[in-house]
Order: C-alpha cells, then structure tokens, then sequence
C-alpha cells in the first residue's frame, strides 16, 4: 500500500512539475513612461490611466511602486515625476 501511494504522489509531482516547468516566461516587452503628477492624482488614478484592457490596474500599481521605491502608503506632490513601465502597445501610448 505505501508503494502504491509513494507511486501517486511521485506522478501527482511529476505532472504538476512538469506544468510548472512549461509556463513561459512573459514576452510582453515594456517600455518606462514618465508621468507628473498632478494635483489630486493618486497612484490608482495614475495605474488605472496606463492599465492595458487584459490586466489589473493592482499590476500596473505594484510595477510603479517597485520602479520608483514607492511604499504603499506613498503621498504624491505636484509636480513629481514617476516613471510608469507599461506594456509595450503603440495605440495606448498615441492615448494617453
């Protein structure tokens, strides 16, 4: 019996592994855009302005925390600039 359990948990690993190991890393290339905030404007607002339609505006979020240093709880000045990587997609960049 301990075999035959060893055998299941050794194909349950293998199987989802193997999943694991076919996930492809992502091929959307980025590019940084600069932003000035405005007053009034929050990181949400400004996340929600650059967020592709087949993403969450949370991704765009955390990707401008991670590549200004920002905390979450970040206060925003006029005036300041913030780079914002967004997916490369020449129609959002002609948009905004």
């Amino acid at each position: 019996m301990r075999k035959i359990i060893m055998l299941i948990i050794i194909c349950l690993t293998i199987y989802f592994g193997q999943g694991m190991l076919n996930m492809e890393a992502s091929t959307v290339s980025m590019q940084e855009q600069m932003v000035v905030v405005h007053s009034g404007d929050t990181l949400w607002n400004i996340a929600a302005r650059w967020t592709d339609d087949n993403e969450d505006v949370r991704e765009v979020l955390y990707r401008i925390q991670q590549k200004n240093k920002l905390s979450g709880k970040a206060f925003l000045q006029p005036g300041q600039r913030l780079i914002v990587p967004i997916k490369a997609n020449n129609e959002m960049l002609a948009v905004r």
